[in-house]
């Protein structure tokens, strides 16, 4: 049969997940003792929902001291604030002088300034020993528990964001080369019946796991997802018509793929690179022209009808 140009749709369905591009890790900005911690995975969290408190003698003590600090700084500006009024009534009296003044206001800004610090140190502080969500989502691990100390840094909560959700799926081998950029399917989740419409929006290949393809996909305007959630996802693509054969007429032989292709002289071996396959027919990237006749029945056979004049029996 000759090659021809035929248009050959190919379609890739493997399993994926809904899950966002990033999630978010609730840290311990400062050492101490986890209070208030309910929250279970799975559990959905609102912006600004406070998740857990530190609390223990080493937040106990920096808290009096910046408590500490704070009433220092306002006795200050209360000192430094009657000691510019006086000396103001002492130069409208004509017994100070314009430099005295000076100095007094000098003195009333610094502690006003130290006094901005001492309220800014608390209020960040206050803020540090209450951990906080700044998104909607839900919670996909807990790695402390009610009671436990925790140092610096240590993470305590993991929240999957319920804004910028992706499909994502893996691909390997020729599902993964067929798949391009802005390559269009749908997203079946599990349990319903109605496909979500999505777009192939970016591809990388794994370091860990060689030979996988991660594709992550974009969802149609106006359809919604939820973070965790499990589906099949499927995907089309035909970019027109290609030079393609019937998948009988290729050969596999030491890795490498070839077709029997047959003129005037006969048989002739061909090596070819196959593309995507579809009802019987497989497009040929490279190694054949439109109208080329390949041999289609027997293919195999033929190809290796040779067989004992390329190998010798051993001894």
């Amino acid at each position: 049969m000759p090659a021809v140009l035929k248009r050959v749709v190919v379609t890739v369905s493997a399993p994926a997940r809904v899950q966002a591009t990033s999630n978010t890790v609730l840290s311990a900005p400062t050492a101490g003792i986890v209070s208030g911690l309910r929250v279970v995975p799975g559990e959905t969290v609102r912006p600004g929902q406070t998740i857990a408190h530190l609390t223990g003698p080493m937040v106990l003590t920096e808290r009096a001291r910046l408590a500490a600090d704070l009433k220092s700084a306002q006795i200050r500006v209360s000192a430094t604030t009657q000691a510019a009024a006086i000396e103001q009534q002492k130069f409208d009296e004509q017994l100070s002088t314009r430099d005295a003044i000076a100095r007094a206001h000098a003195e009333l800004d610094t502690a006003r300034q130290l006094l901005v610090a001492a309220q800014a140190a608390a209020g960040s502080y206050t803020s540090l020993v209450e951990i906080g969500t700044s998104e909607p989502g839900v919670v996909t691990g807990v790695n402390a528990a009610d009671g436990q100390y925790v140092s610096t840094g240590q993470a305590l909560v993991t929240v999957a964001s319920s804004r910028g959700l992706h499909v994502v799926t893996n691909l390997y081998g020729s599902d993964a080369a067929s798949v391009t950029t802005g390559m269009k399917g749908v997203f079946l989740q599990e349990g319903t019946g109605a496909p979500v419409d999505v777009s192939v929006q970016r591809t990388s290949w794994s370091v860990i796991a060689p030979g996988q393809l991660e594709v992550w996909l974009d969802t149609a305007p106006g359809h919604s997802l939820i973070s965790g959630t499990v589906g099949t996802v499927s995907l089309t693509a035909s970019d027109g018509k290609r030079l393609a054969v019937p998948s009988a007429a290729l050969i596999l032989d030491g890795g490498i793929w070839w077709a029997l292709v047959r003129d005037k002289g006969g048989n002739h071996r061909r090596r070819v690179i196959p593309g995507p396959s579809e009802g019987g027919w497989t497009s040929i990237r490279q190694g054949l022209a439109p109208g080329e006749r390949v041999v289609t029945q027997d293919a195999y056979l033929l190809f290796h009808q040779d067989f004992a004049t390329r190998y010798q029996q051993a001894d």
